[in-house]
């Protein structure tokens, strides 16, 4: 029994303190298990914290870097900027120097050419100038003829050109100087109108007319008066009467008029009279300039039958005016004038037959 009993509390006894034992080291495991984390987790943080700082220094310094160089780049930029304006405003004063190279180029040259035709203008032979100056005299004779009617100057301008050119000897222009001879007897056959002496004539005329003396004079003269006769005997009554008679006798005048009926007319009348004369007289020297014959008779037409009805016909002046009127209005104005063409033509063929060879 004692084996029995001594025997089965061992079990009982030596279960009991293993228990505890293995709960200790469970313990200490975790323990050590929870204090390897934490050592690791803050191993981790230091890691995770520097590595944090790392990259935030990393990052400072890109910025900075950045920075730097986008200052550098707008340095650059500026720099850049700088020098394109420079280089544009370098190119807009070539440009400029270019405009006037170019001007003064195309200057040069339009002198070149010049100098060029002077030369070739100094090269002629005289013979070629005295062949110019000859068609543009026929030129001018021809203006004169055309636009004023000139037979005279037209004359002597052909007759200076046949005289040039019979001095000169070796110039072969027979055709030229028949042409010209021709012209020159055409117009010679011509009856010549002198219509320079005609307007002067008429200038005189309308100087005249303001003076020209009307059939009835602007204001009478006074003219003398009649004595008053007196007779002693004669009362107060009398002579108041025949004093009477006498002044109403004076009050109406009378007068013989030998030329019909003549227009009385005031002196406000006579006035305009006689620039309407002037007018007249104006508008026929127009007319005469414009070669106009209708016109220029009829205004010296009117022109006369004013002097006629209005003016005294015994007065001298009025007498020498109407003479000078009348031959004024015979005198012809319009005369077709022929043209010194073929004189023109004759001179231009000369000058293509010189210049033919030299070309």
């Amino acid at each position: 029994m004692n084996d029995d009993n001594s025997a089965s509390p061992e079990p009982t006894y030596a279960a009991a303190p293993t228990q505890p034992m293995s709960i200790n080291s469970m313990s200490a495991k975790r323990g050590w298990f929870a204090s390897a984390a934490l050592v690791l987790a803050v191993v981790a943080l230091v890691f995770s914290v520097g590595a944090l700082w790392e990259s935030y220094q990393s990052a400072r310094e890109l910025q900075l870097s950045v920075g730097t160089k986008l200052g550098e780049q707008g340095n650059a930029l500026k720099d850049t900027n700088i020098r394109t304006e420079q280089i544009i405003r370098d190119l807009r004063e070539s440009q400029s120097r270019v405009a006037l190279l170019e001007g003064k180029l195309a200057e040069f040259q339009g002198q070149r050419v010049a100098l060029e035709e002077m030369y070739r203008e100094l090269a002629r032979a005289p013979d070629d100038w005295l062949l110019a100056e000859v068609e543009q005299t026929l030129n001018i004779a021809s203006r004169e003829l055309t636009l004023a009617g000139n037979v005279r100057a037209a004359l002597i301008a052909l007759q200076a050109a046949d005289q040039r050119l019979a001095r000169a000897d070796k110039l072969q222009v027979v055709q030229l100087r028949r042409a010209i001879t021709q012209d020159m007897e055409r117009l010679k056959a011509i009856p010549l109108v002198d219509t320079q002496g005609v307007s002067l004539k008429l200038d005189n005329l309308m100087a005249q007319a303001p003076t020209l003396p009307l059939a009835l004079p602007d204001a009478q003269a006074p003219g003398e008066r009649e004595t008053r006769v007196k007779v002693d005997g004669d009362n107060l009554v009398a002579r108041l009467g025949k004093d009477i008679w006498f002044e109403m006798q004076q009050l109406v005048r009378i007068r013989k008029l030998e030329n019909g009926d003549p227009a009385l007319l005031s002196p406000q009348q006579s006035y305009f009279l006689r620039e309407n004369l002037k007018l007249r007289l104006l508008s026929a020297r127009t007319a005469l300039i414009a070669r106009d014959d209708i016109n220029y008779k009829e205004d010296l037409k009117i022109a006369r039958d004013m002097l006629t009805k209005y003016f005294d016909p015994k007065a001298k002046v009025n007498i020498n005016s109407l003479a000078m009127i009348k031959q004024l209005a015979e005198n012809p104005v319009s005369i077709s004038v022929p043209d010194i063409t073929v004189s023109l033509n004759a001179a231009r063929a000369a000058r293509a037959a010189r210049e033919r060879p030299q070309r």
